[in-house]
């Protein structure tokens, strides 16, 4: 309604008393810059896919779209990578410009933003969660038998990790009252140091590679990003920068629009890595990783008694929910 629809036949229907101080009160100041970096998160991921809670409010599986093939496009600089990497470098710009203020999963509890994240904090809460919890499904050739395939529950928190495989009881993994690092690099990264590693890409690879030389550095590089990105509480900034990083790695090529294995839409990295093909797919609505796959890089590669053929699949891990979890089970006795 427009001031001058508000009179009709001589009276205004705003002229009786107290209509000043609703008038007043109707009037909203503008948003904040962190309101408005955390609705365009929302909206972003929204967009590209949605996520239902089911009618008691548990976490729910995430929807699948149909699986599809997608090509590869193979980049050997990262000059030549630029044209393909246009809609992706402006996500990780985006992130990197306005995403610190948005970091749904310390503390809020509301994941929203990741296609791949598990609510499992209650509103009420306040301050981070204690805990990072990850669901996976496994894939394993085995060079005796047919494949392994289990699903594991993991919480790790900044002094153990404890899981579980399928419904089995629950193990502390790992125990360590100093803390359990993430290691890139053979470089430990603690629990603590998250919020203050660099988020400039530049310096968070020197950061991360620390005084780490020579052929290992691509592939420590690489499964060290997985970790942070999957097993670690990193904010937005930082998990764009760890994703830019990845991206920048010699050797590394990238595919957008490509599938996991549940048939959900990510940007994949690949790098060759002796005699193994290595894949992450990355959901670049929040970066989080989506599924690690390697394979056999060439016919020939011994596999037990059995011979491999390019291509064939020998581990495949899909992260089926991560997020910030308020509570872990507590571990069985050891027999």
């Amino acid at each position: 309604m427009t001031g001058q629809d508000r009179n009709t036949d001589g009276k205004d229907f705003l002229d009786f008393p107290g209509a000043e101080r609703l008038v007043a009160a109707g009037r909203v100041a503008p948003p904040s810059a962190d309101a408005v970096a955390a609705a365009l998160a929302a909206v972003r991921s929204a967009a590209g896919r949605a996520q239902e809670d089911g009618p008691d409010g548990t976490p729910v599986e995430l929807a699948w779209e149909p699986a599809a093939a997608a090509a590869v496009v193979p980049v050997r600089s990262w000059r030549r990578r630029v044209p393909v990497l246009v809609s992706v470098a402006a996500v990780v710009a985006i992130a990197l410009g306005a995403g610190a203020a948005f970091q749904p999963w310390q503390g809020s509890g509301d994941t929203h933003s990741s296609p791949a994240a598990e609510r499992t904090a209650a509103p009420e809460r306040t301050g981070a969660a204690p805990y990072w919890k990850v669901r996976t499904v496994q894939w394993n050739r085995s060079s005796t038998r047919t494949p392994d395939e289990t699903y594991q529950t993991e919480w790790r928190s900044r002094s153990d990790l404890r899981g579980k495989s399928g419904d089995g009881p629950v193990q502390y993994y790992s125990l360590d009252i100093a803390g359990i690092p993430y290691k890139i690099c053979k470089n430990p990264i603690m629990w603590e140091e998250l919020k203050e590693l660099p988020t400039d890409p530049a310096a968070l690879r020197a950061r991360l590679v620390g005084k780490t030389t020579g052929e290992s550095v691509a592939e420590g590089l690489f499964d060290g990003v997985e970790e942070l990105l999957s097993q670690s509480p990193a904010g937005p900034r930082l998990r764009a920068a760890l994703f830019k990083v990845l991206t920048q790695i010699p050797g590394t090529r990238v595919t957008e629009r490509a599938k996991d294995s549940t048939g959900r839409t990510g940007t994949a990295v690949d790098l060759d890595a002796g005699t193994w093909h290595r894949r992450l797919i990355i959901d670049t609505g929040a970066f989080h990783a989506l599924e690690s796959v390697d394979t056999a890089r060439e016919d020939g590669l011994m596999w037990g008694k059995h011979k491999l053929r390019a291509g064939d699949l020998l581990h495949r891990t899909t992260y089926l929910s991560v997020g910030p979890a308020w509570e872990a089970p507590t571990p069985s006795p050891r027999p």
